[in-house]
């Protein structure tokens, strides 16, 4: 086993791990024993990095990994974790993390501690918390890049975990390192961004802050041209500082870095940034540890021949898609796609020993949601592409197929309304049965998020969905909000253009057809340019072309979202950050309402009012019925509602047996005006999260 405790990418926690195990499984005791509540429990947990899945009891493990390194004894571990206590299945994030999914809450303890053994925390996975510092995959060895900024991420990383502020923020705090202006690692979408300078021979920084994904979205603006590298330190310290000092902390949906300098403006932000920089530098803090990379030995001399490579065509399927030249001669990198970020214990093992044996020891998990390999020199490509190719982690991918990005969604997620990992892999199908050239589509990227949250990073995708829901013929039906044109760059970043939306089931004809349509105008060749000069508007035709949803029983499949096979539902969803999506169903509902009263169309205005709210409760009624029996023990009896409309609910259930409920409903207009009303009135006070304010009492009957 490596000694991990000294190898230089092995970053060094400042908090004692195993004194806060301690405590959390002090915590997880008095949860167990009832002592605690579920909403104190989570407050502990999530900072943790431990989050509640959609099946209740069980949790996901967010595993911090600074710029996304992992050493193969650390990736076997969490392999043995994920087989012992979780799903069997490690997910890599767009956060340059691994997840461990679906461990029971008895079994929380063993695997953080199995974690600690070889240096791996969850801490700061989540909450309100310094998130994982990320930086470009390829730092280091990329021809593009100014410098390595990869020890600046794992030395910012240490500097911001040994303060106990870290883990009391506002909100989230995210931190990237870019290695150049191309902007990989998306430094320019951060809380605080870093990318690397060269100023008169000293190597340096810009400094971009208050960017951020989400579903209020904001690309970052400069708070400098250029920083010594040694300030960086000091710059996130500082900026953290003003957060933690000036974010909204009464609501946290405006209580990101960019909404404080929204707020305030970013001349105020600057004077109280300066003046906590000023603080800083007077108190003399020691520097960051910034420690280089061990590499292999020596290329092989110039003019000396390599050995020959393998003559298999799949060897060189494999070599051109998957392998690039490092900046230093002789050595490659090697790119190992996973299907939606997803790899089995078994690989996870069998892909350590491959990290052991060849490059530099030292395996990269990327923003796409893959792992690549560095240092791996000409003369050993054949042996990696057999290892690899024998744990099925060779496929020859073209880069669109090989980085389309999807989060974890609705299978796991308690935020997810949409199976995005279920979409990513219709779309994969659908260009791989395609006659599109996909090997010529560049680095197009395809981005799908299963609610606005962005966890897909949908926002600056190429093409970019994030996952909603509509009504239909009365039922629930999947969709996706469309985005076109996101990119990043120093100077070029830029949020996608909204497009409209599309039911699930047509969103990857939708993209074959832009692809298409790109393919086929003057701009073939870039992207961009199509979507400058013309591709939003072709992209809007096509989305009014795919965005019809048949009747139920002229095709069920519009309502079963992608990888399901049952109809669509957002029971189990969970309180979190954003529901836009769901919103929109609130509003279908209550529209309707209104408009059939207006119509005097009673019946019809008391169901709809009576169901617009129930998704808030992660309640999908089956039936008329269902609907109004909801209604009741979740509303009236809870006192969501004033008491005295139970009475023209319970004429709706009454209704709702008959062959034609509408012909004996007995309601009158106005105990339905005040059900409508009232509906209206306690939909208002909903917070972003979908949680009543039980202040906010329905409108009393006369």
């Amino acid at each position: 086993m490596q000694n991990l405790s000294t190898h230089p990418w092995a970053f060094q926690p400042a908090q004692n791990i195993e004194l806060d195990l301690d405590k959390l499984e002090t915590v997880v005791g008095q949860f167990q024993a009832g002592a605690i509540s579920d909403s104190e429990f989570r407050t502990i947990r999530v900072p943790a990095g431990i989050y509640e899945q959609r099946e209740s009891g069980t949790y996901m493990l967010r595993v911090r990994c600074p710029a996304g390194g992992i050493l193969p004894e650390q990736l076997r571990r969490l392999g043995a974790v994920s087989e012992s206590w979780g799903n069997g299945v490690l997910h890599v994030t767009t956060r340059q993390e691994f997840q461990v999914h679906r461990v029971p809450l008895a079994s929380i303890l063993p695997a953080l501690r199995s974690m600690a053994e070889v240096g791996l925390s969850c801490k700061g996975g989540g909450g309100n918390t310094v998130r994982n510092v990320t930086a470009c995959t390829e730092s280091g060895v990329c021809p593009s890049e100014i410098f390595d900024v990869a020890p600046y991420a794992i030395g910012t990383t240490e500097r911001l975990l040994s303060d106990p502020v870290s883990f009391e923020l506002p909100r989230k705090y995210k931190v990237a390192f870019s290695a150049c202006e191309r902007d990989c690692a998306g430094a320019t979408i951060h809380d605080v961004g870093f990318i690397a300078r060269r100023k008169d021979g000293a190597e340096g920084f810009a400094v971009y802050v208050a960017g951020g994904l989400g579903s209020k979205s904001r690309v970052g603006e400069m708070l400098h041209d250029f920083v010594p590298a040694g300030d960086v330190g000091l710059i996130s310290e500082a900026i953290k500082r003003v957060f933690d000092k000036n974010g909204d902390r009464r609501n946290k949906h405006l209580a990101r870095l960019r909404f404080l300098v929204e707020r305030i403006g970013m001349e105020a932000f600057r004077a109280l940034y300066e003046a906590e920089l000023t603080a800083l530098r007077a108190s003399q803090p020691a520097p960051l540890d910034i420690r280089p990379f061990p590499q292999p030995g020596n290329p092989p001399a110039a003019g000396q021949p390599l050995p020959a490579r393998r003559q298999s065509p799949a060897f060189y399927s494999w070599f051109d898609r998957n392998v690039a030249l490092q900046k230093q001669a002789g050595f490659f990198v090697v790119h190992i796609p996973l299907l939606v970020g997803d790899l089995t214990s078994e690989a996870a093992a069998d892909l350590a020993g491959v990290v052991s044996a060849h490059g530099d020891g030292i395996l990269r998990a990327t923003q796409s949601q893959n792992v690549s390999l560095r240092w791996v020199a000409e003369s050993e490509l054949a042996a990696v592409f057999d290892k690899l190719d024998a744990i099925g982690l060779a496929a020859p991918e073209s880069p669109v197929l090989r980085d389309l990005v999807a989060c974890a969604g609705a299978s796991t997620c308690r935020l997810g309304i949409c199976l995005s990992r279920g979409l990513a892999k219709a779309v994969r199908q659908e260009l791989s049965d395609s006659e599109i050239p996909l090997d010529e589509l560049g680095d197009l990227r395809i981005h799908v998020s299963g609610c606005p949250n962005s966890c897909g990073r949908h926002p600056i995708g190429d093409i970019g969905f994030s996952g909603a829901a509509r009504r239909v013929d009365g039922r629930s039906v999947p969709y996706y909000a469309v985005q076109v044109g996101g990119r990043l760059g120093e100077g070029k970043t830029r949020l996608g253009t909204n497009v409209g939306a599309v039911p699930s089931r047509n969103a990857p004809e939708f993209v074959r057809d832009l692809l298409q349509a790109w393919q086929g105008s003057s701009h073939a060749s870039d992207f961009d340019r199509f979507v400058d000069n013309g591709g939003i508007d072709v992209a809007r035709s096509l989305i009014e072309s795919h965005a019809q949803t048949p009747v139920f029983k002229q095709n069920k499949e519009f309502f079963i979202d992608w990888d399901a096979s049952k109809d669509f539902s957002l029971s189990g969803r969970g309180a979190g950050e954003c529901s836009a999506g769901v919103f929109d169903l609130i509003e279908i509902d209550l529209a309707n309402a209104r408009e059939s009263l207006e119509a005097g169309r009673l019946y019809p205005a008391t169901l709809f009012a009576a169901r617009a709210l129930l998704v808030t409760q992660s309640l999908q009624p089956k039936n008329d019925e269902e609907t109004f029996d909801f209604f009741q023990s979740h509303f009236i009896e809870k006192n969501l509602v004033d008491s005295a409309l139970a009475d023209v609910i319970a004429e709706g259930r009454r209704s709702a047996s008959a062959p034609d409920p509408r012909a004996v409903f007995k309601g009158t207009p106005a105990n339905v005006t005040a059900l409508v009303a009232s509906m209206r009135l306690l939909y208002e006070s909903l917070d972003s999260s979908l949680r009543l304010n039980k202040s906010a009492r329905c409108l009393k009957q006369k």
